[in-house]
């Protein structure tokens, strides 16, 4: 199978828009961290899903000693993700590291055994949008948290970019989410939404090379009761 993203993924860090909204999104995880986790990630398990280059995982690593999923479908994105665990100068965060390149339903973790699960800007090139957050969701332990970040609904334009900038990536499979759809989708897999709220207004240029504005939203949600 292609790689979509191969590439950009040499440069995909580069971006400063993909970095501001990156930098955002990690903003809401470290207050969801500190509000739900009292005693910290420190030995537990966190799940980057659809992690790309591993910036939302990498920053987590740094803030605690987590055990760290990384799960991506691009071997190209995977890479670059590799060798910034060979450079770490931490040696527990390349030991306790596991990349997994291919879906998430293919894993080789078991059934409850992730504490957090964050996701960013992946959900909306998955075909399947409720079959993931189902997987995710029997990956979490009972009480586990899901963080994730992305499009609130668009008109398509967002990825049509790609021509005229080079923030622009594959054709997606939804044009964002309506957020109280997802709210009850969430639910109904066994969440309990606990925050759903845009959190950053991204700015980038349409196929037409006029500046547009996209939404994203914020979801927070535990894992309430058995599926």
């Amino acid at each position: 199978m292609s790689d979509a993203f191969a590439a950009k993924a040499a440069q995909w860090d580069a971006n400063p828009l993909r970095a501001a909204v990156g930098q955002a999104f990690h903003a809401q995880v470290r207050l969801a961290v500190a509000e739900y986790f009292a005693d910290g990630l420190a030995g537990r398990t966190v799940l980057d899903f659809g992690c790309g280059t591993g910036v939302q995982g990498l920053h987590l690593a740094a803030d605690n000693p987590a055990r760290l999923l990384f799960v991506d479908t691009s071997p190209a994105m995977l890479e670059v993700l590799r060798g910034k665990l060979a450079d770490a100068q931490s040696p527990q965060m390349r030991e306790c590291a596991l990349v997994h390149e291919g879906p998430l339903e293919a894993l080789p973790a078991p059934a409850a055994s992730v504490d957090l699960a964050v996701s960013l800007m992946a959900l909306h090139h998955i075909e399947d949008a409720h079959g993931a957050l189902r997987s995710l969701r029997g990956l979490l332990k009972p009480g586990g948290l899901l963080l994730l970040g992305d499009l609130l609904p668009e008109d398509g334009s967002f990825h049509a970019s790609a021509a005229v900038d080079s923030s622009g990536d594959p054709p997606a499979e939804h044009n964002g989410f309506d957020p109280e759809t997802l709210r009850t989708d969430c639910e109904s897999l066994g969440f309990a939404v606990l925050r759903l709220l845009p959190f950053h207004l991204l700015r980038k240029p349409d196929a037409t090379g006029a500046v547009r504005e996209y939404p994203l939203f914020f979801l927070a949600a535990r894992a309430a009761r058995a599926v």
